[in-house]
């Protein structure tokens, strides 16, 4: 219980760390303008399936831009005093890791009570809000467990462009279409994208809410892509040697 509690208080000192800056402003600003261009009172009333296309989008943008600059705040030199306080290197990026999500989250749950407030989407009801809410925070972890792993603090350069290679040739079957790999496009681009089916599959269930057998075993298979994720990002970066950034 300890180690979760020093985890726990690196994380909220973090956030304390981040709002200090002023670093959080620009989430803040990104947030209002956003809820301002697709969430203000219109004439065509706001549908449930738009809210959550929206939101799905937006949370995966922001995710990439809180995820590289709490990340960068902890590759610092600064964040070797705190690695080496009992707090270890497992606590260490699960304290940035836990960070990124709650300014995420925290974002989406202002829009989701903004529009409660003052535009509530037609047929919307706080089930399914909480239906639509789950597939999509499920995403927002598997993106920043995905974004910790690909940080400097844990992948060496190389391995960085060798799994964004992989992104681009699972996103992109016109990609292995033109390189060496052409007789094997279709079964490698399968093999490729395999591993992002949850989080496709989690948009679209968020978007429809349309739960039925295999729902449960969906959200399952998002649980488990963000634990394995975030079990590779902490074994990488437990073999790593530290090199922190200089800024």
């Amino acid at each position: 219980m300890s180690a979760i509690r020093r985890t726990l208080l690196f994380s909220a000192f973090t956030l304390l760390e981040y709002l200090r800056s002023g670093r959080i402003l620009v989430e803040l600003v990104a947030t209002v303008i956003y809820f301002y261009v697709f969430f203000r009172r219109q004439e065509t009333p706001l549908g449930a399936d738009q809210f959550f296309t929206n939101n799905g989008i937006f949370t995966l943008a922001l995710a990439l831009y809180a995820a590289s600059t709490i990340l960068g705040l902890g590759d610092r030199p600064q964040g070797y005093v705190v690695l080496t306080r009992r707090l270890g290197r497992t606590g260490y990026l699960l304290g940035l890791y836990l960070a990124v999500l709650s300014v995420v989250l925290g974002a989406y749950g202002l829009i989701s009570l903004g529009c409660a407030l003052y535009n509530q989407p037609a047929g919307m009801t706080l089930g399914q809000w909480l239906l639509g809410s789950l597939p999509l925070a499920l995403n927002v972890a598997i993106a920043a467990a995905l974004l910790c792993l690909l940080s400097s603090l844990v992948f060496a350069p190389g391995w960085r462009l060798v799994v964004l290679g992989l992104l681009a040739a699972a996103f992109s079957s016109k990609l292995l279409d033109r390189t060496f790999a052409q007789p094997l496009a279709a079964p490698l681009h399968t093999v490729l994208a395999a591993p992002l089916l949850p989080a496709f599959a989690g948009f679209e269930l968020s978007v429809t809410r349309q739960y039925n057998s295999l729902s449960a075993a969906l959200i399952l298979a998002q649980i488990l892509m963000t634990l394995g994720l975030l079990a590779l990002a902490l074994y990488s970066f437990g073999r790593r040697e530290l090199v922190f950034s200089r800024s």
